[in-house]
């Protein structure tokens, strides 16, 4: 009898914990996406634009889909078909390389807006964009960083595999960010030389 209690008891712990951490993800959505001060709506509509075709001047579905929908197919099929999680450990690993990553690329992006008023026009587009990228990296490492910890407090399966999926998705899309960005630094670099 007291077992079963005991497990009533911790059962009811249990849904009370995934309760409080519904009503937690939703003040959080509701604080970046309707606060005016943080949405981040302008910056997910400037990453796409940088997404165009420079010389069709049209969005590249190539590029949607391999900055945006094949990170997230590869983190599924590593998670759910490969039973790839991310345990405490990595993630408390992958929460250092993201504050590192995000450190970083903050610097970059004050670096990078001297280069947005170049009189190049090409060199001033190349430099918004790459800026816009940098940017989108940084936040990106920031909410993976954030989930990295989250993770780190369950204990629940279903909850550790979409966890997981979302960390590896956000870090295939911060790599992919970052070799756009060190591509077209380089690019500058080149065209500055010349």
């Amino acid at each position: 009898m007291n077992t079963i209690i005991a497990l009533l008891r911790r059962r009811t712990l249990m849904n009370e914990k995934y309760i409080w951490i519904i009503v937690s993800t939703l003040f959080l959505i509701m604080i970046f996406f309707i606060n005016r001060k943080v949405r981040l709506f302008a910056l997910v509509k400037e990453q796409i634009q940088v997404f165009k075709n420079a010389k069709k001047k049209k969005l590249s579905l190539w590029d949607i889909l391999c900055f945006c929908v094949f990170p997230l197919i590869i983190a599924i099929i590593f998670v759910y078909k490969l039973d790839f999680i991310v345990d405490d450990a990595l993630a408390n690993l992958l929460t250092t390389v993201y504050s590192v990553i995000f450190t970083v690329l903050f610097g970059f992006a004050t670096i990078m807006i001297s280069k947005i008023d170049s009189q190049n026009k090409l060199e001033k587009q190349v430099a918004e964009e790459t800026f816009v990228s940098i940017v989108s990296s940084t936040v990106l490492s920031l909410i993976a960083a954030i989930v990295a910890i989250v993770l780190t407090q369950m204990d629940s399966a279903p909850c550790l595999r979409i966890l997981s999926t979302i960390i590896l998705a956000l870090s295939i899309m911060i790599i992919l960010l970052i070799l756009l960005i060190t591509k077209r630094t380089f690019y500058l670099y080149i065209d500055h030389k010349q």
